[in-house]
């Protein structure tokens, strides 16, 4: 079970990393330029259907990080393992009628 978590995990990272990438090179509604470069080297590489191509790719990393993120979840929530317990340890202290007969004093001088 943990190499599957590490590997659902790893392309989680994954992902959300491209997805960043992509939203940071998509140009905005006005036509502006994105943040990592102009608008016209990410025409060039894709064609004239740039837009159409980013957003494409877009949608398919948002579902899939949003599946990955569910699945991810559910996996880390049927878990076993807990940071802490659900009872403190208790620590029993003895009655005064149950001392033993070194702590109770002595009538005798």
């Amino acid at each position: 079970m943990g190499f599957l978590i590490g590997t659902i995990l790893t392309l989680f990272i994954l992902v959300s990393l491209f997805l960043i990438l992509l939203v940071m090179i998509q140009t905005g509604k006005g036509g502006s330029a994105g943040m990592l470069g102009g608008s016209t080297a990410s025409q060039s590489v894709f064609g004239a259907s740039t837009a159409d191509v980013m957003t494409k790719t877009t949608r398919v990393a948002a579902i899939l990080f949003i599946i990955l993120s569910l699945t991810l979840s559910f996996l880390f929530a049927k878990k076993d393992e807990v940071l802490l317990p659900d009872s403190e340890p208790s620590i029993e202290v003895p009655a005064d009628n149950e001392r033993s007969p070194e702590t109770t004093p002595s009538s005798t001088p």
